[in-house]
């Protein structure tokens, strides 16, 4: 469409209104003419009506008082001056010629004038004349008080006619008439103004902007940047619009397609990337790949800094680009990731001259001059589908076993475990929205009495399908997870609201990565601020290499036994105890390891360790507590050494609280919590 045939929104609506305007014009003279013909015949014969009936009272009265045909006839004189060009006549009917005679130039008239004798049956007669003169006859109709000088009359007949003749413009109007004549006039004009003027911007306006609004949105929805819109519209402002969208749309495009191509060029190195690599093997035949990993690289980031490690990782691109064979494809897949592809298979030649020729690099860096970067690489050879998966599975290999390389084929046990992390994942997380995680409880007793006075909570998992699942099955998995410390915030609240009203002690385990969460120690603060008697919460810490870190854990401990709470260390001689960072710990009891207490009655050597353990804790003021206790020697056993607290099958499995707490809370209603 050229421009000269489009037309601005502001010359369309003058146009419109232009239109509209001589439409109307046009219009309502034809409803004016209507109307005048219409209201005239009305108002004439109104206007008639009334003159007709003061003719007929007037003479009525002059005739009552016995004035003359003379007499009336000047009357009638007086009455045709009052308007100008009025001209009033009174013709007698047979019945008061018959009473009264016959004037014969009236009876003449009667004869040769239709319209008379059409009113002198009774008619009401009004007639337009070409020289716009109104004549109205009147019929004379013969009323009670009538009868009094037309006795041979009867009431209804008719004595005569009255005929008015006057010009049209000499008719008086009625003022209300002429208002509602005028607001009916407006009324329809605005009322054709609206319809015509909201049809015209609906076809004109309304309907291609609506059209271009919903091709705009298909393209939006369909997110088809081929597609280009066009409307049916000669409006020059959405013609601008339609062509400025379709010229966006153009350079969208334009900018989507080179923004696509930097998505897989690496920046840094300049290599392709993660997601070059997957376009590239898609619909290819099987490929061998060689996944190599800088070790460390975020501690070298670290330490160096990232500039650093930049120039770490663009040294290894171009050292890669030299050693590569012409049939290798190189990628930069990750951080400290990359990928060479062929599609034959990898030596054991190969792959070990490309790591050498890695080791030995020279770095560009002064600070770096006697560092040496080390490498691993998982090796996968001639796959087609989950290529990278696989040699991420052989990397991890590698360096779980401490290996410069392996190959996928020889870690495929690795990927069950990749699988079962996932699962356990998923598993996990839904039982979390689920509020399928519950706690069980064991119970620990006194050794000397056999009376349960504490409980261990302990997690437990409740799959879909009703199984209950042990935490060794799954907590491994969301150890270095945020769902770890879910689990224990919900252990916390469950077991804290289990025994608010109890008078027995209970104990939570807690990790070193529960110790250093900020929100995990919140929790236990605010739980032991609101929780009655704090003396009887004894929270397990379990022992590992980490506890090393003294200032972390005694600031933790410091900040429990601040609250009156209890500490305690868990599976106490698993192997990293010793009794040197004891005297560092102020804790109140040790949980002694169950493969020290599980043979305790027939290994010397473990009675040995459990013996030292327990004078030691004495001379610390620690109480002791034996785990894993499955029968009756091995609970005597304990005793006989001096531990203080024992748990395990032979007292009680953990079990849901319903079926062990309202027992033990009965039996022991009466005794105070010996600690």
């Amino acid at each position: 469409m050229s421009n000269q045939s489009l037309i601005t929104i502001r010359r369309l609506v003058l146009n419109i209104i232009g239109i509209f305007l001589a439409v109307s014009l046009a219009f309502q003279f034809l409803v004016g003419y209507y109307l005048k013909k219409e209201a005239l015949n009305s108002l004439a014969m109104e206007d008639a009506r009334h003159t007709s009936e003061l003719v007929f009272e007037t003479m009525y009265t002059k005739m009552q008082e016995g004035w003359s045909k003379e007499d009336i006839e000047k009357i009638l004189m007086r009455l045709n001056g009052l308007r100008d060009g009025m001209k009033i006549s009174l013709f007698r009917s047979k019945i008061v010629e018959d009473k009264y005679g016959i004037i014969e130039k009236d009876h003449k008239k009667v004869m040769e004038d239709p319209l008379i004798k059409e009113s002198m049956k009774g008619k009401e007669i009004i007639k337009l004349g070409s020289n716009n003169m109104i004549r109205y006859l009147y019929p004379i109709r013969v009323k009670k008080q009538c009868l009094t000088c037309h006795e041979n009359a009867r009431i209804g007949d008719i004595n005569g006619v009255i005929d008015i003749t006057l010009p049209a413009n000499k008719i008086v109007v009625s003022l209300d008439k002429v208002i509602l004549y005028f607001i009916i006039s407006i009324a329809i004009f605005f009322l054709l103004f609206f319809i015509f003027f909201y049809a015209a911007f609906e076809n004109r306006l309304v309907k291609p902007l609506v059209e271009l609004s919903k091709k705009i949105s298909k393209v939006r929805d369909k997110m088809d940047l081929d597609e280009k819109i066009h409307i049916s519209s000669n409006c020059k402002e959405l013609k601008t619009l339609e062509h400025s969208f379709n010229a966006l749309i153009d350079k969208i495009k334009f900018y989507y397609e080179k923004l696509l191509d930097s998505f897989s060029i690496d920046s840094l190195t300049g290599l392709h990337n993660l997601s070059r690599l997957k376009k590239d093997l898609e619909n290819t035949p099987p490929a061998s790949m060689l996944l190599i990993n800088v070790d460390r690289f975020k501690e070298l980031n670290d330490y160096y800094g990232f500039e650093i490690g930049d120039i770490v990782l663009k040294s290894i691109a171009n050292t890669l680009k030299k050693i590569m064979s012409d049939e290798m494809h190189l990628y930069r897949i990750g951080g400290s990731e990359f990928a060479l592809v062929k599609f034959s298979e990898f030596t054991i030649e190969e792959i070990t001259k490309i790591l050498d020729k890695l080791h030995n690099m020279h770095l560009d860096v002064d600070a770096m001059e006697e560092l040496r970067v080390k490498f691993t690489a998982g090796v996968v050879q001639n796959r087609k589908n989950r290529l990278i998966e696989k040699a991420s599975i052989a990397l991890n290999a590698a360096k779980k076993w401490e290996k410069p390389f392996e190959f996928y084929n020889n870690a495929k046990e690795l990927e069950v475990d990749y699988k079962r992390h996932i699962m356990w994942m998923k598993e996990v997380e839904s039982a979390i929205e689920d509020d399928r995680l519950i706690v069980h409880f064991q119970p620990i007793v006194k050794a000397d009495t056999k009376k349960t006075t504490k409980y261990e909570a302990l997690i437990r998992l409740i799959d879909k399908d009703g199984k209950i699942h042990m935490p060794g099955e799954f907590l491994d998995v969301v150890q270095n997870s945020r769902l770890y410390s879910k689990i224990t915030n919900i252990v916390i609240q469950k077991s804290f609201k289990t025994f608010e009203s109890a008078k027995c002690s209970f104990s939570i385990n807690l990790s070193m990565n529960d110790i250093k969460d900020p929100v995990c120690q919140n929790s236990i603060y605010e739980a032991l601020s609101n929780y009655p008697n704090p003396e009887r919460v004894v929270f397990e810490i379990l022992e590992t290499e980490e506890l090393c870190d003294f200032e972390t854990v005694n600031d933790f401990i410091s900040k429990i036994h601040s609250y009156g709470a209890k500490i305690a260390i868990d599976d106490f001689g698993s192997g990293y105890s010793n009794f040197h960072y004891l005297l560092k710990m102020k804790v109140d009891f040790y949980k002694i390891d169950g493969s020290l207490i599980r043979y305790i009655t027939e290994d010397s050597d473990s009675k040995l360790l459990v013996e030292s353990i327990v004078h030691f804790a004495k001379k610390l003021g620690v109480e002791t507590v034996a785990e894993y206790v499955e029968n009756e020697d091995i609970a005597n056993e304990c005793k006989k050494v001096g531990i203080e607290y024992l748990q395990g099958y032979y007292f009680g499995k953990p079990e849901e609280i319903e079926k062990i707490c309202r027992e033990c809370f009965e039996k022991h209603s009466e005794q105070d919590n010996d600690q």
